[in-house]
């Protein structure tokens, strides 16, 4: 592409007039303008459709400088966006877009009724913390991640947390400064925090079962103190419910108490796994 000032710079032949004196800045419009509404590909990589960008991930824009206009790039906020969905992908939720929406919930119980309303409340206002903790399989997982989905469809930044797997690499790097802080920090700062099964070891406290290590409580108290300090929304899921918590760490379940407003638990009840139904 031939830029302005090239065009700009360029004579005119000797004697000779343009019918009309050429509009710089009206071209820079011009360009920006079919830049702008032109189609991206974007959305077939992580199926998020931007009407912003139009799924290029970038926007251009036209300034002026000294009488002649300037044009840049800038990204696009759905970047965030998308840089979300590929990090919850590589995290195991592959199908965060399709698989795990409201829609496809299936609340045809009073409990799962109720369960998916609150979900579905939080997931517009975003605020406080939601906890929803107790029987395996009665689709903690689902309605949370459909809380996430919501939020990345309405441009915010979610950060996906496996605890078993991601603890698990923090640990790893405990007592090595620079390190831990850039493996930690990511969780601390996330605009919107999910942490999917926390203290999974550690529901039931017998020999089977080992109750969370000391580095597991301290890496869970150092997110999720820094984000009650902070007042950032975090949802947690968790086969604990809160008196397990409470056992593990008083001042850990404190915090999460007070900060959910949504604070769900489901008592052990097979018949609520819909993982053994037939």
């Amino acid at each position: 592409m031939v830029s302005l000032r090239t065009i700009l710079s360029k004579k005119m032949p000797t004697g000779s007039q343009p019918e009309e004196p050429f509009d710089a800045m009206a071209f820079a419009h011009q360009q920006t303008e079919w830049y702008n509404n032109a189609e991206g590909h974007l959305d077939q990589e992580d199926g998020y459709d931007c009407p912003i960008c139009r799924n290029k991930g970038y926007l251009r824009v036209v300034t002026e400088e000294g009488g002649i206009p300037n044009a840049w790039m800038r990204p696009c906020q759905c970047q965030k966006v998308r840089q979300s969905i590929r990090q919850m992908r590589r995290s195991g939720l592959q199908h965060i877009i399709q698989d795990y929406t409201f829609a496809k919930f299936q609340a045809t119980e009073p409990w799962q009724q109720k369960l998916k309303a609150a979900a579905q409340a939080y997931a517009q206002s975003l605020e406080g913390w939601f906890f929803f903790g107790g029987q395996s399989g009665s689709g903690k997982t689902h309605l949370c991640t459909a809380i996430c989905r919501q939020a990345l469809h309405q441009g915010r930044q979610v950060r996906y947390m496996l605890w078993r797997d991601d603890v698990s690499r923090i640990k790893a790097v405990a007592n090595q400064g620079e390190e831990y802080n850039a493996a930690i920090a990511p969780y601390k700062h996330a605009e919107l925090l999910y942490i999917d099964d926390l203290f999974k070891t550690g529901r039931s406290f017998d020999s089977r079962s080992p109750r969370p290590t000391t580095a597991d409580v301290n890496v869970a108290f150092e997110i999720l103190n820094y984000r009650y300090t902070a007042k950032l929304p975090t949802i947690v899921s968790s086969e604990c419910v809160l008196d397990d918590l409470i056992q593990i760490d008083e001042s850990l379940a404190g915090r999460i108490a007070e900060r959910a407003k949504n604070l769900f638990e489901l008592g052990p009840d097979r018949g609520k796994n819909y993982r053994l139904r037939g």
